[in-house]
């Protein structure tokens, strides 16, 4: 099974009302089946789904679809014993999992999932698995120093500019988040205000970067319009030189 950031009910139905765009396996007939008691796959219930990320915490628009759509497609769900850990972990990485946790749990009370369960779990998973700080959790090479000043800095911003952090991985011209790259490099200590020269293996230790051997001695020389934009231009260069 192949799962990767950004397959979502939501996507997967969207793609279902289009013929020649490839589904999982089997996926339409079960989302057809799941939603059959409320009128099938409908335009109305297309968008329903399409909203899914959007729904409350609690509420279900299409009641027990989640469980339904889980137990048939999926291996780290069942009806009676829940979310599988190790499963979740596999898919959506340790840090999704964490963050949800409590919902992912079987209720103490409880001696098998429930739909409210199976949707609490999945909602938690899709809604966390592109939040920032779970990305920054799964960036390899980077020390958990790195990971901490990262979200330190993201917590000096309003959060509405959060779903910009993405674009980071993309390398714009322009910074995503405005002073972002120059926070977490203060905090990490690795360019010296005198001479204005970046601890390479500092740099190295903590965020993985440059490469070895990479072309990088230009890349001190770079400006922006601000300290902030010089920042993020020539960390921008270090880490994009091969």
């Amino acid at each position: 099974m192949q799962m990767k950031s950004g397959i979502l009910i939501a996507l997967c139905l969207c793609l279902s009302l289009n013929e020649g765009l490839a589904l999982l396996e089997h996926e339409g007939e079960t989302i057809n089946r799941c939603i059959q008691n409320y009128g099938g796959l409908t335009a109305e219930n297309a968008e329903r789904l399409e909203r899914f990320k959007e729904w409350s915490d609690s509420y279900e628009e299409i009641p027990c679809f989640t469980r339904c759509y889980l137990s048939e497609m999926f291996d780290f769900y069942n009806n009676l014993t829940g979310f599988n850990k190790d499963g979740i972990v596999g898919v959506f990485g340790r840090p999704v999992y964490e963050a949800c946790r409590k919902k992912l749990e079987l209720p103490f009370e409880s001696g098998e999932s429930s739909c409210k369960h199976a949707y609490e779990g999945f909602h938690c998973i899709t809604n966390m698995e592109s939040h920032p700080f779970t990305v920054i959790d799964n960036m390899p090479n980077i020390s958990p120093s790195a990971k901490d000043a990262m979200k330190d800095c993201l917590q000096d911003v309003h959060q509405d500019e959060w779903k910009s952090f993405d674009a980071f991985a993309y390398y714009p011209v322009n910074e995503p988040i405005p002073c972002f790259t120059r926070c977490f490099v203060d905090k990490l200590h690795i360019f010296e205000e005198k001479t204005r020269l970046w601890k390479l293996e500092a740099m190295k230790q903590n965020l993985g970067i440059p490469a070895k051997g990479a072309r990088i001695r230009t890349c001190h020389r770079h400006r922006g319009r601000d300290r902030c934009a010089t920042y993020y231009k020539q960390f921008t260069c270090y880490a994009m030189a091969v």
